[in-house]
């Protein structure tokens, strides 16, 4: 831990301190203030921990927050608070644990309108429960605590809330959704387990919502399923997430404190045109502030930007929150068998077959060319053997064992790693932190200073050894490519799917390309090419195989294909041929 690290730390504990001390001698209304201000920051916080680094914008913390209160009401009479809490944070665990594994494949628009969704039918839910089993339309809530207990309770939640997100952050977790958030194709091709992910922090997420809710329901004495599922209170937390920085983790802090000062005057002075003005505030944060308050400050001052993925994680923080990937598979070996078989595959979308009874090997140490004019299948196959989509019949065997059926992020593991045709790297991540995504998630998996010091040799071997820093939206195209191989690399694949890696490149690029080429097959690596420059083709492969219209239709020694006579038709046409 460095000293700006120390100083930071020393500076929250100090805060905290002196936070601690505010019930002891302030007065009612600004205890009460006070108690808004730390469960809006446990909120904004919890909030940001899942749909900052995922850019998934949830509306469901009313769900979770009435949860919350609602366990508080049925189980204070028969439990003591620490148990109260405890259940509070299984049940949100457990309800969010199911509605996740059902809406977290939803992206964009549809999460957002499912989220939002979610505290209106749990609302109903609860209404029916009240009315129809328990006989009442509300409950009263008889617990042993006061004002002071409750603001003390919710700065013990800000203070494990942080520190929660500073472990996330630091994990691979954390460096897990970072990149889901950027890209989820990528995220997938480098060996994330998306749902899982995804799973483990919004369950993380939604406890500390709910526990906030357990602790903030003996403040109202009673509540009914409109006071306890409020939907302003999704969209309060939002905009204070936003406005900090969702991104950051100090900006929803920076977000709540100012904005509930604001939202109380509203209240207090408009109450008729809450709603309204808190939409005018919502669409001036989005238009004003994209990044928020510390995006701003990032923007303006260059030092304070922070890495987006962090590599110097503790060994605590490992323990804690590096298990979800801890039982990484093992490299199949398989040494008397091919490295790679397509049997007979068939892949339509509709009535378009795209991959049409393709069967070929690969052998161990080849370059495999796989060629055939524009719209043949050879993207389509590639996407089948890396598992970015999922063949109709037939099968691929790698090493000898059986990979159609498994998800793209276990194929990746296993040792199949892919550049894409049209060039994906995490743009908002520097070059560096591009590659260490690409070591974290295999077997075995790099971390920390080994994963820094291996994704800076990989990045000299494509010749971006000066570029460990940079953005990699900044780069140019032609070392977006080398990221993108270099990404590859990382994870020590069996075999490497380059998808029209060398096009674009001018004479000089296309020269030292090949050079690189041929180099990963001379250290061994076993590689299938998809290439339109056919010197590339006749410099680099043995052997190839030729698609059209989904079918192999010829396989051989480059110079042979090219000398088929089916082959020149399929490039050239009957009348050319």
């Amino acid at each position: 831990m460095n000293s700006r690290s120390l100083l930071v730390g020393a500076a929250f504990l100090a805060a905290i301190a002196a936070l601690a001390a505010v019930p002891l001698f302030a007065s009612g209304y600004h205890l009460a203030l006070g108690i808004s201000l730390l469960y809006f920051t446990v909120l904004a916080t919890a909030w940001a921990l899942f749909s900052g680094p995922t850019h998934y914008i949830s509306l469901a913390t009313a769900a979770f927050f009435g949860i919350g209160a609602y366990t508080t009401a049925v189980l204070t009479d028969f439990l003591p608070w620490p148990l109260v809490l405890v259940a509070a944070a299984i049940v949100g665990v457990i309800v969010a644990l199911i509605v996740g594994l059902s809406t977290l494949r939803l992206s964009g628009i549809y999460f957002v309108i499912f989220s939002f969704g979610l505290a209106e039918l749990i609302r109903q839910l609860v209404t029916w429960y009240e009315v129809n089993i328990h006989g009442s339309v509300g409950r009263y809530i008889f617990a042993d605590t006061t004002s002071e207990g409750i603001y003390w309770r919710l700065l013990t939640l800000v203070v494990m809330v942080i520190g929660a997100g500073w472990l996330v952050r630091r994990s691979r977790l954390g460096l897990a959704v970072r990149v889901i958030g950027q890209d989820e194709t990528v995220a997938r091709h480098v060996g994330i387990d998306l749902t899982r992910a995804k799973l483990a922090l919004f369950a993380i997420s939604a406890a500390f919502m709910t526990v906030t809710g357990a602790v903030m329901a003996p403040r109202w004495t009673y509540i009914d399923p409109a006071i306890a599922f409020s939907p302003v209170v999704s969209f309060e937390v939002v905009i204070m997430a936003l406005f900090g920085g969702a991104g950051s983790l100090w900006g929803p802090l920076l977000g709540a404190v100012p904005l509930v000062l604001l939202f109380e005057v509203l209240t207090a002075n408009f109450p008729n045109y809450f709603s309204i003005l808190l939409g005018l505030v919502f669409v001036l944060i989005v238009y004003a502030l994209p990044n928020g308050v510390i995006g701003l400050l990032e923007s303006r001052v260059p030092a304070l930007r922070r890495a987006a993925l962090v590599t110097g994680m503790s060994a605590f923080a490992e323990k804690i929150t590096g298990r979800i990937w801890s039982h990484l598979p093992q490299r199949m070996t398989g040494y008397d068998v091919p490295v790679l078989q397509l049997d007979n595959v068939r892949k339509a979308f509709g009535g378009l077959v795209a991959v049409d009874g393709l069967s070929f090997e690969l052998r161990r140490g080849e370059i495999l060319g796989l060629i055939g004019p524009n719209g043949s299948g050879k993207t389509t196959a590639l996407n089948l053997i890396s598992g970015a989509i999922a063949a109709d019949s037939g099968d691929i065997a790698l090493e000898g064992h059986s990979i159609a059926k498994l998800p793209a992020h276990l194929i990746a593991q296993r040792g199949v790693a892919r550049t894409f045709q049209l060039v994906r790297v995490l743009g908002a991540s520097t070059c560096l932190e591009n590659v260490i995504a690409g070591l974290t998630f295999h077997a075995p998996p790099l971390w920390g200073a080994v994963a820094d010091g291996r994704g800076r040799e990989l990045l000299t071997r494509v010749g971006l050894g000066d570029k460990a820093e940079t953005p990699a939206g900044q780069l140019t195209y032609i070392d977006q490519k080398r990221l993108e191989l270099a990404r590859a690399l990382a994870l020590a694949p069996d075999v490497l799917l380059l998808d029209e890696w060398l096009a674009g490149l001018n004479p000089s690029e296309l020269h030292v390309g090949i050079a690189l080429v041929k180099m990963l097959r001379d250290e061994g690596l076993t590689i299938i090419i998809v290439e339109h420059v056919m010197d590339a083709i006749r410099s680099l492969c043995g052997r190839c195989v030729v698609m059209n219209a989904g079918r192999k239709i010829a396989e051989g020694s480059p110079e042979e294909v090219f000398a088929d006579p089916e082959v020149i038709r399929a490039y050239l046409g009957d009348a050319d041929a």
